[in-house]
């Protein structure tokens, strides 16, 4: 994992938008899910900022939902992060190498969360796939498992700025890569934003 995100996510000044209350991100799933279309996600290394704007995300719901690492209770030290209130970071690492980080949701000890697919660095002459997919977002924004747990409402390292898209300009699927969950596979959970080159998955799931 860098040190620091990618030099193409430098912002000179805070983007446009509100800051999320803890009310806002302890909303039902789906709903934490949407308004994070469009929005942004903010990293601070010293005294320089990066950002990338969210165009691509995952509701799980957790101990009803197969896919999710709190199906049925689930609860290790890995997946302690998902128990917190909304507004926490949960990072977990797949394949022994990337690092896939998710906006925890509902109040505490409900383990459920937005797994954060894909973003737009905020530059136009930068590399749209840069963030493409989750590995990808966490290594260009330099997000690791140290990360985990973390309150995105309260530390200066991470945080976030909501500018949610219009309703129509959403797209929504099955999610992406959890043949394993049985039915909850089929579940219509993932959303993107319409248009974006930044998108994550096969193509037909792109359009």
């Amino acid at each position: 994992m860098p040190a620091r995100p990618s030099a193409a996510l430098a912002l000179a000044a805070p983007p446009a938008g509100r800051s999320p209350t803890r009310e806002l991100l302890l909303a039902p799933t789906v709903e934490v899910a949407r308004s994070l279309l469009g929005s942004w996600l903010l990293r601070r290394v010293g005294s320089q900022l990066y950002g990338a704007r969210i165009v691509e995300v995952e509701a799980y719901l957790g101990v009803e939902d197969p896919a999710a690492h709190s199906f049925a209770g689930r609860r290790t030290a890995r997946v302690e992060p998902m128990y917190a209130a909304g507004g926490h970071l949960y990072v977990f690492l797949v394949y022994g190498m990337h690092c896939c980080a998710n906006v925890v949701t509902r109040e505490e000890g409900r383990p459920e969360a937005v797994l954060l697919r894909a973003a737009e660095p905020p530059r136009a002459d930068a590399d749209a796939k840069l963030l493409s997919g989750p590995g990808k977002l966490c290594r260009a924004l330099a997000i690791a498992r140290g990360h985990s747990g973390l309150d995105l409402l309260t530390d200066r390292r991470l945080g976030l700025v909501l500018d949610p898209v219009a309703p129509e300009a959403v797209g929504i699927s099955r999610r992406i890569g959890i043949d394993y969950a049985g039915d909850a596979a089929a579940w219509p959970l993932r959303f993107y934003v319409r248009g974006s080159r930044a998108l994550s998955g096969p193509r037909a799931l792109r359009e």
